[in-house]
């Protein structure tokens, strides 16, 4: 008993380490190493935070950003401007609910100009414009972004010549994602990405546009401060006129993870690192106790074997005996009373007047010409009678008795 509780202290002491280590990962030397997860947020001054997006695109326009907004589409109907406005996403993914998407329907046929970029955007909304976009899934569910395949990337715009294209890259999970299918008639392509695959369009959608671009990565700090990309961010929103009456800044669906849910537990915990330890620790322990308190802890007990039917074998012995002794008409006489018993359990007749009622009984019920059945009642007549019978003769009562009990 004391070794087992050495081992589970010892494994116990063991998973704190790792706990320890893990919540140490981020920091080595007293060095704060800067997170890599993509959060866009207008506050947010790490490498994939959306700080300098923000900042750059209020110093753009004549009136700057003009709200924040925390709110879902559908509840801004009479909040925003709907006259000659922008309204600005940037986000991993992006899901909405109907309402939601209806409101954006709405905004944009009224002259105004929705602008996503996103790696997931939600399909119903591009299947309502005849667009459709494909991206990386092994990057965009990737939990830990320091273990993703990297390299140099970059992007181009479509206004300028292929020859005097700018490219503007950063070394960073490839800008793979790419719009796949669109409404030629109403939709112009706008950008590409490194494989010349269109991945920022602009589609007509009443008095207005949408918008839509697939890298939002090229809207964080660490994008814009490398090797002068503010210029894209630039060029991006030169599309839209200086003169725009108001500008918004999603910060909703930003946050947002699912169409149905917009909380998670997991995520609440790692915004407080020690909850989340302890949620780990927790966790490791129910582990543990599956892996080792779950042991069955009784004997083993055996298989128990039914007792085996052993009637057959015993009709077979005694059949075997009557064979030997050539006794044909004793089996004959057994293979009649065993006839009898099955008509009155299979077809319910009393068998004890034999007559031409029980006839016509037998054949309805058992399909066999009554002829069939006089002649078996005449051998058994026949062979109560006599002092022996013939291998022949109990080979054909065996034949008619099986007809009856065919089916």
């Amino acid at each position: 008993m004391k070794n087992k509780l050495k081992y589970y202290n010892t494994v116990l002491a063991i998973l704190a380490c790792i706990i320890f280590l893990v919540g140490c990962d981020n920091e080595k030397g007293g060095i704060k190493i800067p997170r890599l997860d993509p959060k866009y947020g207008y506050k947010d001054k790490e490498p994939m935070g959306g700080y300098i997006a923000y900042h750059y695109i209020n110093s753009l326009f004549n009136y700057g950003v003009t709200e924040i907004i925390n709110k879902s589409f559908s509840d801004l109907r009479y909040e925003i401007n709907y006259s000659n406005s922008l309204y600005i996403i940037i986000a991993k993914s992006v899901f909405m609910r109907d309402d939601d998407m209806e409101s954006m329907m709405n905004y944009v046929s009224s002259g105004n100009t929705l602008f996503i970029s996103a790696d997931f955007i939600d399909q119903r909304l591009l299947d309502t414009l005849g667009a459709k976009t494909s991206f990386d899934l092994t990057s965009f569910f990737s939990i830990n972004e320091y273990q993703m395949d990297k390299k140099d990337t970059w992007l181009s715009l479509a206004h300028e010549t292929s020859i005097n294209a700018k490219k503007y890259g950063f070394f960073f999970v490839p800008f793979d994602n790419k719009v796949v299918s669109f409404d030629t008639s109403a939709t112009q392509v706008l950008g590409y990405n490194e494989n010349k695959e269109p991945n920022f369009i602009a589609v007509d959608y009443g008095q207005g546009k949408f918008i839509f671009h697939t890298a939002p990565a090229a809207f964080s700090n660490y994008f814009l401060l490398t090797n002068g990309n503010k210029e894209y961010l630039e060029k991006v929103f030169s599309y839209f006129s200086s003169e725009i009456n108001s500008v918004y800044w999603d910060n909703y669906y930003r946050l947002r993870r699912s169409a149905d849910n917009n909380f998670s537990i997991v995520g609440f915990f790692k915004k407080h690192l020690p909850l989340y330890y302890a949620f780990l620790l927790v966790l490791a322990l129910l582990l543990l106790f599956i892996a080792f308190g779950g042991k069955r802890r009784q004997r083993f007990v055996p298989e128990k074997i039914p007792p085996a039917n052993s009637t057959v074998s015993y009709t077979e012995t005694i059949g075997r005996l009557y064979l030997q002794k050539k006794d044909n008409r004793n089996i004959a006489l057994k293979m009649f009373t065993y006839f009898l018993e099955q008509v009155r359990n299979s077809y319910y007749l009393n068998t004890q007047n034999l007559d031409n009622e029980f006839v016509e009984a037998l054949s309805r019920k058992s399909g066999v010409p009554e002829t069939k059945v006089n002649h078996l009642l005449h051998l058994m007549t026949q062979t109560e009678q006599a002092d022996k019978i013939s291998d022949l003769r109990l080979l054909e009562l065996h034949n008619l008795i099986q007809e009856y009990f065919k089916k």
